[in-house]
């Protein structure tokens, strides 16, 4: 009994067709679309190689240059030492 119920499920999984199987027309298709994505993707790195190498080659600008502000607070409301080296500014609109 049991090798008959064996064989009958061996018969029917030897016949039935998986559901993951596709045509090589599918296949073919898959592949082509690979292909596509393949040089697609050999094209961006082309580009992305020319523009790394471009970037390389421009002549990096000269920072601009700096200025030295004197600001008088004299009288102004402060925090702080009045020796320090820097003093912060801030101005505010209550507009």
């Amino acid at each position: 009994m049991r090798r008959a119920a064996l064989m009958a499920a061996l018969a029917i999984l030897a016949t039935a067709q998986p559901g993951f199987a596709q045509s090589s027309a599918d296949l073919q298709n898959l592949r082509k679309e690979i292909e596509a994505l393949k040089e697609g993707q050999k094209t961006i790195q082309s580009d992305l190689q020319e523009i790394k190498n471009l970037l390389r080659a421009r002549p990096t600008a000269a920072a601009p240059p700096t200025q030295e502000a004197v600001v008088s607070v004299d009288g102004a409301p402060f925090k702080g030492s009045k020796s320090a080296k820097v003093t912060l500014v801030e101005f505010t609109d209550y507009q």
